[in-house]
């Protein structure tokens, strides 16, 4: 189905982890298809330490290179990468549904950034195993690892907030040639309904040809992430009715991965469990 980077044009707020985390987990519980998630940062992102708890032990330098993206660039580099292959390097989320690819482990982000010249490769092939791709990049337009990937990505994820500086930053200044380029859609992050910058004024304020999707602030969520419960959290409110307090979020969140698969082409209905 196709590659999706999640991108924002300012750096540590709009919560691009996180919207991806929950998405991710939705669309591992409610479609019939194989997503990978995935990121491209130096440290190790919210992605393992959410998903693996205590599972994501430290590697040493000798280890590094046969563990994740960064066992994937060893195989790139002698040609022995292959989409298969892609999954056996990959971590068990949800069985036949969602499996993490771990971020780099090498010891200085010197290191990891020549991977950029492969990254392309890599994901390249894991678009030949898994139906889905969802990779957390770097915000702004000045890293190579960020170009490298949403330059073959389908779909990029606009990752924003209602704080307007962010928006007349990202509104009223010269957008990223890609966006031009690219199918894509914004999700408001942490989205307060009740606020004047609602998505509707939004919408009113900046005319945005993109669809516009959000991910409601929900303190059970927030304390998933906290306790590294998220999985358990939506398995728990899969099903709530219209009177739960998590039931907009859920909602919201519906609306945001269907937004998704369509930006990208794909019709819902074939892979949706409620044929949606």
């Amino acid at each position: 189905m196709g590659q999706i980077a999640f991108w924002s044009h300012r750096h540590g707020q709009a919560g691009n982890s996180a919207n991806m985390i929950a998405v991710a987990t939705l669309i591992g519980m409610e479609y019939v298809t194989r997503t990978l998630i995935s990121h491209t940062h130096w440290a190790m992102s919210s992605l393992e330490s959410t998903f693996l708890k205590g599972k994501a032990a430290k590697v040493n330098d000798v280890e590094y290179s046969n563990v994740g993206i960064d066992a994937l660039e060893r195989l790139a580099r002698s040609d022995r990468l292959s989409p298969n292959v892609v999954k056996d390097y990959a971590d068990t989320i949800l069985r036949d549904r969602l499996e993490l690819l771990r971020g780099t482990a090498k010891p200085n982000e010197e290191m990891f950034s020549s991977i950029h010249d492969v990254i392309q490769s890599i994901f390249g092939a894991a678009k030949g195993y898994y139906n889905l791709s969802l990779i957390d990049v770097s915000s702004g337009t000045r890293n190579a690892l960020t170009n490298a990937v949403i330059a073959t990505s389908d779909v990029v994820v606009v990752n924003l907030n209602q704080n307007i500086a962010v928006l007349e930053e990202f509104f009223e200044q010269e957008q990223p040639a890609f966006l031009k380029e690219k199918r894509h859609v914004i999700v408001l992050g942490q989205y307060d309904r009740y606020s004047k910058y609602s998505v509707a004024n939004i919408k009113r304020m900046y005319k945005p040809k993109a669809p516009i999707f959000t991910v409601p602030h929900c303190t059970g969520f927030m304390d998933a992430l906290n306790d590294k419960s998220v999985v358990e959290f939506f398995l728990r409110n899969k099903n709530i009715g219209g009177n739960h307090d998590n039931h907009y979020f859920m909602t919201e969140l519906r609306k945001l991965a269907k937004g998704i698969f369509e930006a990208a082409g794909v019709d819902t209905k074939i892979y949706s469990e409620q044929g949606a």
